[in-house]
């Protein structure tokens, strides 16, 4: 099976798939009107702006998320990370030391919500954990 940067091309997918559940169960279903308030949205503009976007919307939110597995995946090689455990921490890491500092701008010097940060960074930290973990744990198989 062809390997992209040490993972099989399986677990960059199965990642990739787990971490967009993780947001769609924090947006869609956990948190979903905390995430509108704090976003500043209501629900009819969501939706005008997910009627716009169309089937695009999710198409970009899928590559968005693998361009991270990717990401986490180059990272994981460099590191030579080959368990779930490693992976899972690793992965903490770098939503803590990567993620979460670049959507601080945006609280920063934008003036976002703290709370909208909190929970952004709470759906990157688990999703990066997970994909870190996914990706360990084949890197451990190989």
């Amino acid at each position: 099976m062809p390997k992209i940067f040490g993972s099989s091309l399986l677990a960059i997918v199965l990642a990739t798939i787990l971490f967009y559940m993780v947001g769609f169960v924090i947006y869609g279903l956990l948190f979903s009107e905390q995430w509108l308030t704090y976003a500043g949205l209501t629900a009819e503009q969501a939706t005008a702006r997910s009627d716009a976007l169309g089937p695009m919307m999710f198409v970009w939110g899928l590559l968005l998320t693998l361009a991270q597995v990717l990401g986490i995946a180059l990272f994981l090689k460099k590191a030579n990370v080959r368990s779930a455990g490693k992976g899972l921490i690793k992965g903490a890491i770098l939503a803590t030391l990567f993620a979460l500092p670049v959507m601080a701008y945006n609280w920063l010097y934008q003036g976002s919500s703290g709370n909208l940060l909190g929970l952004d960074y709470a759906h990157l930290l688990i999703g990066y954990s997970l994909a870190g973990a996914a990706l360990g744990f084949f890197r451990a198989k190989d």
